[in-house]
């Protein structure tokens, strides 16, 4: 080990960034990665938008090797683009609205150096949520624990619940054996964080290292809407049992650009019939079933109704009917060797 605690061997390393009209925060990103504790053989740009990069726009940033392409607006296939261009043995999947500490590629690399059989890496991934930056949304109580457990629902926190009664007590030793993982209804459970990294089935690739052949293996899946709702989850399930790991003293910060977001209920519709599509179509998935995917849409369907979210409502309700009755749009377009469906509300 060097003096500095990281390992002296280094990664070849291609960043790949998609983007589309966001150029200040991309010139903020482009600003961390010039930064970079570690060496990056290359930066490839795929760039959607119409507000586009100038050429005195690179000119702070004489230490990057930069490759700037264009392409049609698509995430997936942005993506795929520059990965298929990369050259280096690594893929730094970067998203656009991504801060990044000048040590988190090293760190990362260090990890590797300790644990070979890693191909996918990650730190933390910090969000701003009621006031504070946090990856790990510690579930504190029983009713939402309980919810989760019956309607086989995503957990993403570690299980802490001020109620510690009998039953609450079962759930969450359940939870404690399975450990990181999917439940039948497809949804991912991320509630064990101990130790100096955690591995997970399912971690947004949104500021991940991952081997380039493993991309290659599993690409991000072009039949996705334009914003890729649902994309990382799609790669992940192709990866090796290895997984994601995910460091627990590397982090970065999301900002969640507002700028190409869409709204919430469109969100949750196409993110849900994308779970859907991968359920019908990846091999891994296959101890997954739709009647639990059903059932878990009911669950959530019941939470919009007590919230009296009527925009919610009415994307749970086209969601549940277009999966009960096998009309998912992106299923029919893939067979029908499609690209970039746009499923509305």
């Amino acid at each position: 080990m060097a003096e500095n605690g990281y390992s002296p061997i280094q990664m070849d390393i291609s960043v790949v960034i998609p983007t589309c009209n966001r150029k200040q925060r991309l010139l903020q990103l482009l600003h961390n990665l010039h930064l970079s504790a570690h060496p990056i053989r290359e930066v490839i740009i795929v760039d959607s938008g119409e507000d586009r990069l100038a050429t005195e726009d690179f000119a702070a940033f004489q230490g990057l090797s930069i490759l700037y392409l264009a392409a049609e607006k698509s995430v997936c296939i942005q993506r795929n683009k520059g990965i298929r261009m990369a050259k280096g043995e690594w893929i730094f999947l970067c998203d656009d609205d991504i801060e990044m500490p000048a040590d988190y590629l090293q760190k990362i690399a260090s990890h590797v150096a300790l644990h070979p059989e890693a191909g996918a890496v990650s730190g933390l991934v910090m969000q701003w949520v009621e006031g504070t930056w946090n990856a790990n949304y510690i579930i504190h109580s029983s009713v939402a624990l309980l919810w989760s457990y019956v309607f086989q629902l995503s957990l993403w926190g570690e299980i802490k619940p001020r109620n510690n009664n009998f039953l609450t007590r079962r759930i969450a030793g359940y939870y404690q054996r399975k450990g990181n993982h999917i439940t039948r209804a497809g949804w991912p459970v991320v509630t064990d964080f101990a130790g100096d990294y955690f591995t997970t089935p399912i971690y947004g690739l949104g500021a991940s290292v991952v081997k380039r052949e493993w991309l290659l293996h599993s690409p991000y899946e072009e039949v996705l809407d334009r914003h890729g709702m649902g994309d990382n989850y799609g790669v992940n399930i192709g990866f090796p049992d290895t997984g994601v790991h995910v460091l627990n003293d590397a982090f970065v910060y999301h900002h969640r650009e507002a700028e190409n977001r869409l709204k919430r209920p469109l969100q949750y519709y196409r993110r849900m019939l994308a779970l859907h599509y991968f359920m019908k179509t990846k091999e891994r998935l296959k101890m997954t079933s739709k009647p639990w995917l059903l059932w878990s849409l009911m669950g959530n369907m019941l939470t919009f109704i007590r919230m009296r979210d009527r925009h919610m409502i009415r994307a749970a309700v086209k969601t549940f009917w277009q999966i009960t009755w096998e009309q998912n749009p992106y299923y029919r377009a893939a067979r029908e060797n499609k690209k970039v469906v746009e499923p509305s509300l």
